[in-house]
């Protein structure tokens, strides 16, 4: 036996190294196909909660402001953006104005510099999970190749969503609450000092979620709950008593933090310096009262829309189980299955073992009782309520979205870094994510972002004729268009970007035959020249060809999916095939007057 020991350990040896190995491959992979960079278009919020509002305010470009950041009813924490996409963006109009590189500033650098700082926090996840797998006994590295190799963290946390800082700080309030429980778990040595709680960082990271995303509050439940239930010996003994102190613990931090988002969020949206503040004559009691009334809470607002059903719906509604047997399964497959046969799994037990308590002797009920259970079962326990529990509450609201649940993917590859040895679990977890990297990173609207940048060109072309054009930009059946990625100043009056989003064929023609009209009618006997340009996916190009006006095709981008029109699956075995999976540029045509007479 002790010949096979140093093969043995010389075999776990040479796995810990092709797993590190394996997770700065998967790293570099990360930060490389941001710079790519990633083509396929996920949502719209991606860029309209972020990039887009910090790109005029601090660029001036030309950008279009969401219902979120409307000053009359803010529903969006502006903190957050400023920190991060501001950040990128002042870094950005740096470089450009001292010249060092040229000219940086375009679509390309538009689009990646904000994301490679979300790319570099990112980054938290890794650290916190290969921190709460050593605390939880779990194989770190299994965890973190887990982690590094999900479609999850390849694609969605290399964005400007901000359910990926949503993701972070939820990994951070795991380990800072499981740091707590260990300490006070081990016993002190009589001469070595007390060292402090994170209660502060844990405040800081609590407020920070809640105005980043008020789902935060589900996210946060079942490790707040075992943070402020905790004894001295940071066992969990549930004590109203208990849960108030700990509160009060953190209230020094919540409300530091929360002040400085509310006065943020209230000089950006302007109500702190309104006109009636800086009246001469107010009281102090008048000049409090108006001080209140003008502060801006961007959390209450959004969940006191979110709580009108008829918002919801208009966003679009689904079914109460559709985060539990779809989008659980759309973003981490087999590891969601997985956690649903654990959790039956134990919840089978419970009730058989709470059986069994009842039928044995009132002697022998201390030995059954789930505080003596191995501390394995017990962390496996806290794990899949920090998994559903969240799941459950977001069910609650019926529009419910794939990435809404991303950030549950920290607990979950720890619950199942044990079962990722088996051969047959790491062949599924390696194709799934290989498909949901090329479905949500390259196909999904992937032809959109290149055809902006092919635009941006366009207009910024060198070519005097082009400068002097009127161009409008017409979308059709794509997602929103982004429009800062054109790289046009708020000023510039010669560009028009129209967005008709699903509208219907007649919509289209009407909207083409009145910017004709317009200009027909606005520019007799000027030779300014005028660009019509129509943006639309393959699948919608039958609609184009009914419509009254002629046109020619300048561009094309494979690939794009877009499954509000999907392609019919015997036309993409066809010839046509290439055609339903690309987005067209197609120019109308403009008839001069020489022409006409």
């Amino acid at each position: 036996m002790s010949a096979l020991e140093p093969s043995l350990l010389c075999e776990v040896l040479m796995l810990r190294m092709a797993l590190k190995l394996m997770w700065l491959v998967l790293g570099g992979v990360r930060v490389l196909w941001c710079l790519a960079p990633q083509t396929g278009y996920i949502h719209p919020d991606e860029f309209f909660q972020s990039p887009e509002v910090m790109a005029g305010d601090i660029l001036n470009l030309k950008t279009f402001r969401t219902w979120e950041f409307n000053t009359s009813y803010p529903s969006r924490s502006v903190l957050f953006p400023l920190v991060t996409t501001g950040f990128s963006f002042t870094i950005l109009k740096v470089l450009q104005n001292s010249g060092i590189f040229g000219s940086i500033l375009n679509s390309y650098s538009l689009l990646v510099f904000p994301r490679l700082c979300l790319t570099c926090l990112s980054f938290i996840l890794d650290y916190s999970v290969y921190h709460l797998a050593c605390l939880w006994g779990a194989n770190p590295r299994n965890a973190l190749t887990l982690l590094s190799g999900s479609h999850v963290m390849l694609v969605f946390y290399t964005r400007t969503f901000s359910n990926g800082i949503e993701a972070d700080l939820f990994a951070l309030l795991l380990l800072l609450v499981a740091m707590d429980i260990k300490q006070a778990s081990v016993v002190p040595h009589p001469g070595k000092k007390e060292r402090k709680n994170n209660k502060h960082l844990i405040g800081i990271v609590l407020v920070s979620g809640f105005f980043n995303r008020p789902t935060f509050i589900s996210y946060a439940l079942v490790p707040m709950l075992l943070w402020l239930s905790r004894d001295q010996k940071g066992t969990f003994q549930f004590s109203l008593r208990r849960i108030v102190k700990s509160f009060f613990d953190l209230l020094s931090s919540v409300i530091a933090t929360s002040f400085l988002f509310i006065v943020t969020d209230t000089l950006y949206f302007g109500s702190l310096l309104s006109e009636r503040l800086l009246k001469d004559g107010n009281t102090m009691y008048t000049l409090f009262v108006n001080i209140s009334q003008c502060l801006v809470l961007t959390p209450v607002n959004l969940i006191l829309y979110n709580l009108d059903q008829k918002s919801l719906i208009a966003h679009g509604s689904h079914p109460w189980f559709t985060h539990l047997t779809v989008n659980g399964f759309l973003l981490f497959g087999g590891l969601h299955l997985s956690a649903v046969v654990t959790g039956v799994k134990t919840m089978v037990s419970k009730f058989a073992c709470k059986a069994s308590c009842q039928m044995s002797h009132e002697d022998n009920l201390e030995k059954k009782l789930p505080a003596q259970l191995p501390a394995t079962t017990q962390i496996t326990e806290y794990l899949l309520l920090v998994y559903f529990i969240p799941i459950i509450i977001l069910s609650v609201f019926s529009h419910q979205e794939p990435r809404y649940i991303s950030p549950l993917i920290v607990p979950l590859v720890i619950l199942s870094a044990p079962k990722c040895e088996m051969l047959r679990w790491k062949v599924v977890i390696v194709l799934f994510n290989v498909l949901g990297s090329v479905l949500f990173g390259c196909l999904h609207q992937g032809g959109l972002i290149p055809c902006l940048s092919y635009l941006e060109k366009t207009l910024h072309s060198k070519n005097p004729l082009a400068n002097q054009s009127e161009h409008s930009l017409v979308f059709y059946h794509t997602y929103m268009p982004p429009r800062y990625l054109l790289n046009v100043k708020s000023d510039q009056e010669f560009t028009r970007i129209i967005d008709l989003g699903g509208s219907g064929v007649s919509v289209l023609n009407n909207t083409v035959n009145g910017l004709l009209d317009n200009f027909s009618s606005e520019h007799i006997g000027t030779n300014q020249e005028m660009n019509i340009y129509i943006i639309a996916p393959g699948t919608v190009q039958g609609d184009i060809n009914n419509c009254g006006f002629q046109w020619k095709t300048v561009a094309s981008f494979f690939p794009h999916l877009t499954m509000e029109d999907p392609p019919d699956i015997s036309s993409l075995l066809s010839e046509d095939g290439f055609n339903q999976l690309s987005l067209y540029i197609f120019k109308v045509h403009i008839r001069s007057k020489k022409s006409e007479t």
